[in-house]
């Protein structure tokens, strides 16, 4: 099917550089707040996207129908782009009005199609690169799913026993004439300490959790906890892959659809999550303004970016094709993520059994030995 002319209204010019970013669209707060929308709901809005503006229709007439066949959140968002895009402003405006939804990347390119006439390209790319994140996002998951069910079973187990079981024969073992294993005493203790501190320890359990989830996004606590993160083994490497793989596709992406690579290093630094890359996007920045190349300015971040990555980073300037090298890049440690993953995987099953194995023996131990030595007695 031959490709169309997207058109919007008002009709941009074509450019082959970036524009700046149309005005914000007005959105109340509280429509703000109720309105989300999942990873995979963004790729399929996307992906319609691209396919109906490959159809030829202008991009008012593609959101009217995705309208109609939208409900809840995504019916709020299509409403408010249709209402934008009809009353003369751009869509990268009306976007922008969700930055808790659609990233500055997505925006960027949004508006950077709508400058040049290749939306409907741009869009096919964001399906791309959403779906690359999907991807990445399930593998993840999935990989760490069985480990996750057998620890939550353990621990539901265990919770079991300590509540339930230990609290009926706690008397029984006090008043056993004979000496206790360490282990039997441990149990006891732990039983008589949930049977009358059980409410203020669920309490403190919750409040300790909840501490984690905010405390863990305040500035002062993420050179901490990311920096922990990055060097704990296995979970590591995965960390630091992950934060590649996004580094270098997002920053390939925006290189590719004609930005300069200052607009570009600043977009992709505010998408990162982790602390440390985001201070090694700052200093990029900084470097760069003084006339230093990508290469020399990472080159002071070797714990983060490998020397491999650097290579081929250097070669993609020196041969123009920075865009390109740092797609492959994404492409490579994607690749290792699902590796990783994988392997990770692999490795914590058996850990997990050994581990189950050694806290039902101990349990097992602690229970029928002082009962064992009661018999042996008589």
């Amino acid at each position: 099917m031959p490709t169309a002319k997207v058109q919007t209204k008002p009709k941009a010019q074509a450019s082959t550089t970036m524009t700046a970013a149309a005005p914000k669209t007005s959105v109340s707060l509280m429509t703000r707040l109720r309105v989300r929308l999942s990873l995979s709901e963004r790729l399929l809005l996307t992906k319609y996207l691209a396919v109906l503006l490959n159809s030829g229709l202008p991009i008012d007439d593609a959101l009217d129908i995705l309208l109609q066949q939208s409900t809840g959140s995504l019916k709020i968002i299509l409403g408010t782009l249709k209402n934008t895009v009809r009353s003369g402003n751009t869509l990268a405006s009306g976007l922008s009005a969700y930055p808790h939804i659609f990233s500055s990347v997505y925006v960027n390119l949004v508006n950077a199609g709508e400058a040049s006439g290749t939306l409907q390209k741009n869009f096919e790319e964001l399906a791309n690169q959403l779906q690359k994140e999907h991807e990445l996002k399930k593998k993840i998951q999935g990989a760490m799913m069985y480990p996750s069910i057998v620890l939550m079973s353990a621990i539901s187990v265990t919770t079991g026993i300590v509540v339930f079981v230990l609290p009926n024969i706690t008397a029984l073992f006090e008043s056993l004439d004979v000496p206790l294993p360490w282990t039997t005493i441990v149990l006891i203790k732990v039983a008589s300490l949930v049977e009358h501190q059980g409410g203020l320890i669920l309490l403190g359990a919750i409040a300790l959790v909840v501490g984690f989830i905010f405390l863990r996004r305040m500035p002062f606590v993420m050179p901490v906890t990311h920096g922990i993160l990055l060097k704990f083994p296995v979970i590591g490497k995965i960390a630091r892959d992950t934060n590649l793989a996004t580094l270098t596709r997002l920053l390939g992406t925006l290189l590719q659809s004609g930005m300069p690579i200052s607009e570009a290093l600043v977009i992709t630094g505010n998408v990162m999550r982790n602390f440390y890359f985001r201070r090694m996007f700052i200093t990029m920045q900084t470097e760069l303004a003084q006339g230093r190349t990508l290469t020399d300015a990472l080159a002071n971040s070797t714990s983060l970016i490998p020397p491999i990555a650097l290579r081929l980073i250097r070669v993609g300037e020196e041969t123009g094709t920075l865009g390109d090298m740092l797609r492959y890049l994404a492409e490579f440690y994607e690749h290792e993520v699902d590796e990783a993953t994988r392997n990770a995987a692999t490795l914590l099953e058996p850990l997990m059994i050994v581990m189950i194995g050694v806290m039902v023996a101990l349990l097992a131990f602690s229970i029928i030995s002082p009962i064992y030595q009661v018999v042996g007695s008589v």
